[in-house]
């Protein structure tokens, strides 16, 4: 099941992002905005976007994803660059909403709602717990890595494939696992064909570099602390914290209001169409009680 959205798009001073809106079925004055994982696109919710009818919703395409604009050339995607995004979407209505966030999305709603909780009602994150992180002694060697990717990125190396179910099929067995309908809805949205007379992906090639830096563990408890909004961590039985339930465990107790709950499917339960009802039953009722 699935309902069409209009795409709108936020200007910014800095950038220009995409999004997909779906409008409130009724006079209902909550508002969502809902943000993707690494290399996903606002078409992640499409799956869940019928079962939250009652509310407006709107999902964004984070900057280098999707239809939103890249990042010049020599820039990099850090996650307090998406939060300045995000603020600056935030900032243009005077309404708070409830921030929907999976995977890398889920990291930076998490930022967004310590650093502006006038504009943040309520926090769900889907299969992420906040930002990774890395020791002290990692840095030296995350970002020598990362500088020295960018200074041999070359462009028009894109990965080129015949077809779009040729890259249907290789989203499909990506960094997480995804079924042909899930990965269909990405693609659609992530695919273009390309002036080579091929398809390619939309998202900037540099989203694929590593990341230079990574917060300490001391400090993304730190962001987690200071958000005071009602949240709802929902985490996918197969997903990437399925064998890591000592970081999950951690990281809770920063929460100063927090209800987590583990549900069936893999990475991309919200988008799978045998997960994706109870997540989105899960998030219906954490909205209406709060």
């Amino acid at each position: 099941m699935r309902i069409m959205g209009n795409d709108i798009v936020y200007k910014l001073a800095h950038t220009e992002l995409a999004a997909i809106q779906w409008l409130s079925k009724d006079s209902s004055d909550i508002k969502i905005l809902s943000l993707h994982g690494w290399l996903d696109n606002a078409a992640s919710f499409s799956q869940l976007a019928p079962y939250l009818s009652d509310y407006t919703h709107t999902a964004l395409d984070l900057a280098g994803h999707g239809l939103s604009s890249h990042r010049p050339a020599g820039s990099f995607y850090h996650l307090w660059d998406y939060v300045l995004d995000l603020v600056s979407v935030l900032s243009q209505s005077k309404q708070s909403v409830w921030l929907i966030g999976h995977s890398m999305g889920g990291a930076v709603a998490m930022l967004v709602a310590a650093i502006a909780p006038d504009k943040v009602r309520g926090l769900i994150v889907l299969d992420n717990i906040g930002p990774m992180s890395g020791s002290a002694t990692e840095r030296v060697g995350h970002l020598q890595r990362a500088v020295n990717k960018m200074a041999k990125l070359k462009q028009g190396r894109e990965t080129s494939y015949p077809s779009e179910e040729a890259m249907v099929l290789a989203r499909m067995e990506g960094f997480t696992k995804l079924s042909k309908a899930a990965s269909q809805n990405l693609v659609s949205r992530g695919a273009r064909w390309s002036d080579s007379q091929c398809w390619v992906w939309r998202h900037d090639i540099k989203l694929t570099f590593p990341s230079p830096f990574r917060m300490d563990e001391t400090g993304v408890e730190a962001f987690i602390q200071e958000i005071k909004c009602p949240t709802l961590v929902l985490l996918a039985k197969d997903g990437i914290y399925q064998s890591h339930p000592e970081v999950v465990d951690q990281r809770i107790k920063q929460f100063p209001w927090v209800k987590m709950k583990w549900l069936d499917g893999n990475h991309h339960f919200h988008l799978e169409s045998e997960s994706s009802f109870e997540v989105a039953t899960e998030i219906k009722q954490f909205i209406d009680q709060n």
